[in-house]
């Protein structure tokens, strides 16, 4: 946990050395180079779980706004791609609710961007509570969800994802983490001379959620072999 506060307090100077570095170059990316970018980017982009597994309930709903961290694990890659702008991290700003339906299911939704730069996307999530918290047992829920890529005009991309989740609350705190599947679809422009990049790729997350008033949340998720360090501030109930 202590790795994830670090992380967060670095967002903001991160934001300023991803100054103005646009996806704008594929064509100069190799087929190889092209599909590490797609798995660095399918991490940055696959919605963030950000809470516990139980089930918000008919009335209750949440407005978010979370930052996000992701370390690239292709920085050759994203160098080419952004015209040699020597991208390391990529910070991400979002805004995000979601609201509790009948029978065990909530649904969602986001609009995010990063600093100074063409990545923007959005998405939507449905979740279901298989197993409600009880006093010796935890909560338990399966999500799916989706983000689509706007902003980069020489690519279309989107995610796919699934996973299950666990949680227990402690008073105020809650610990969960998850695992899931994502499946990204990277389809470039036919001008670039890339070919499509369609594959999965292993998702873990491990997160504490908070309730003070407010909700509160730090989460580590781990997609393609890259880490995402993320914080959430949530109103609602």
């Amino acid at each position: 946990m202590r790795h994830i506060l670090l992380a967060i307090m670095l967002v903001g100077l991160a934001g300023s050395a991803f100054a103005s570095n646009n996806i704008n170059n594929l064509p100069a990316l190799t087929q190889g180079q092209f599909h590490d970018l797609s798995a660095d980017l399918g991490a940055v982009l696959t919605f963030k779980q950000l809470q516990s597994a139980e089930a918000e309930g008919i009335t209750g709903f949440d407005l978010g706004l979370d930052l996000s961290s992701t370390n690239v694990a292709h920085a050759a890659a994203w160098n080419t791609a952004t015209s040699g702008s020597g991208v390391t991290t990529i910070p991400m700003a979002r805004v995000s609710l979601s609201k509790g339906l009948p029978f065990g299911f909530d649904i969602g939704g986001f609009y995010s961007g990063a600093t100074n730069s063409n990545i923007k996307d959005y998405g939507a999530e449905l979740r279901y509570a298989l197993v409600d918290d009880g006093v010796f047992t935890p909560a338990v829920g399966l999500r799916a969800a989706f983000s689509k890529l706007t902003g980069v005009s020489q690519l279309s991309f989107q995610t796919k994802s699934l996973s299950l989740s666990v949680s227990k609350s402690l008073g105020p705190f809650i610990p969960y983490a998850g695992i899931g599947r994502v499946w990204i679809n990277s389809n470039p422009d036919a001008a670039t001379g890339l070919q499509d990049e369609n594959f999965t790729a292993d998702e873990s997350f491990v997160g504490l959620a908070f309730e003070f008033g407010v909700h509160l949340a730090l989460e580590l998720n781990r997609t393609a072999g890259n880490n995402t360090y993320s914080v959430k501030l949530g109103f609602g109930f």
